[in-house]
């Protein structure tokens, strides 16, 4: 499926143009964009609107390459802690959440009661709410889950990203109208944020952690040193790189840094960038990518790169693996690894065009 495809309307119940779906000048609601997949997804969202841009919602301060990509891409960044102003913005406006795992039990108290406010704001002004490719998260928090309630029941359907989401929003609000379609990054839109095909010789084994210690999350062990070694030993030509798709000093760059010392002795370097076109560029002459992480498959998904998962436990990244025949290997073990190493650079390239196809086309409904 190509853009093209998408402005003149992918099916009869689908959307019938962009323009369609972004009659006026919206207001985004995105992930943290330290993280350049949320970043990826926000680019889209702009270049869905044909040139009219919208206001941007950001709670922290953000690095003067994130800004000056999201203005290039038309986008107007507010504050989203200076709560009222934010919601004033809204008012009358089409509130645009997602795509992105945004309904989450981390979000702050404050945060969620300022997007209650905006949301709020946008409908007594004749507003509206619309949801694309949520990802939901279970919500234990008492308080947070009565936020999300007052927010999320004000749209009229709640458009997810895959079937756990839909149940988790049955969780949080029995009876609400969901619709299951697919991760918006599945949908082709043209700019920087695109990820392609490669343009030259592949040459990277990528890398991507995910290293979360608020989800439990990590790819350290025995298993990603094992699939690397085996990697190297497919593809001795290749050099190791470390994606960092949240590059602060904190997240990302923490775990490249751990990584560096302990495979000191291989031929290694580290892309921690905010440039999103850098990213993208490694994904489209990635050898092999080894994650945990969900945005860091699908990009080499999107690149027709081999890829390889590790199983932290996060549903969310075997779910996309299983569909795409992915090997899904565990970090706490080396057993095997070589095999499915094997079994990953030998993927079925048509079968996973058709499955990309087809999410491609059920992304493009979260329009409608």
């Amino acid at each position: 499926m190509t853009f093209q495809q998408v402005r003149d309307g992918i099916s009869n119940t689908g959307p019938a143009s962009v323009a369609a779906v972004a009659p006026r000048r919206q207001v985004f609601v995105c992930g943290d964009l330290h993280n350049l997949g949320d970043l990826k997804l926000l680019l889209q969202n702009l270049a869905l609107t044909q040139g009219r841009g919208g206001v941007v919602r950001r709670w922290a301060a953000l690095p003067p390459a994130i800004v000056r990509q999201v203005e290039e891409a038309g986008g107007e960044l507010v504050p989203g802690r200076r709560i009222l102003v934010f919601a004033g913005r809204t008012f009358g406006k089409e509130l645009v959440f997602g795509g992105g795992q945004l309904v989450r039990d981390n979000v702050s108290i404050a945060s969620l009661a300022g997007l209650l406010l905006a949301t709020v704001s946008a409908r007594l002004g004749g507003g509206q709410l619309v949801t694309r490719g949520l990802g939901v998260s279970v919500i234990r928090s008492r308080l947070r889950r009565w936020l999300w309630r007052a927010v999320l029941r004000r749209c009229a359907v709640v458009n997810v990203r895959d079937e756990a989401s839909a149940r988790n929003v049955g969780l949080l609000l029995p009876g609400k109208a969901v619709a299951v379609h697919a991760d918006m990054v599945f949908l082709p839109t043209p700019g920087p944020q695109a990820v392609l095909p490669p343009v030259e010789e592949r040459r990277w084994v990528v890398v991507a952690p995910c290293m979360d210690g608020s989800e439990g999350r990590s790819l350290d062990g025995p298993g990603l040193d094992a699939a690397v070694e085996a990697a190297l030993a497919f593809l001795p030509d290749a050099q190791i790189a470390i994606a960092c798709h949240d590059p602060r000093k904190s997240m990302d760059k923490a775990a490249a840094a751990r990584l560096e010392e302990r495979w000191n002795g291989w031929n290694l370097r580290v892309f921690d960038s905010f440039e999103l076109g850098e990213l993208t560029e490694l994904y489209r002459n990635a050898a092999l990518v080894v994650t945990n992480r969900l945005h860091a498959l699908i990009f080499a998904i999107l690149a027709e790169a081999p890829a390889l998962a590790i199983d932290d436990g996060t549903a969310k990244v075997r779910v996309v693996a299983d569909r795409f025949a992915i090997p899904v290997i565990s970090r706490e073990a080396a057993a095997g690894v070589a095999e499915e190493v094997a079994a990953a650079l030998a993927f079925d390239r048509e079968r996973r065009g058709r499955v990309r196809e087809e999410l491609a086309a059920r992304a493009a409904l979260n329009l409608a």
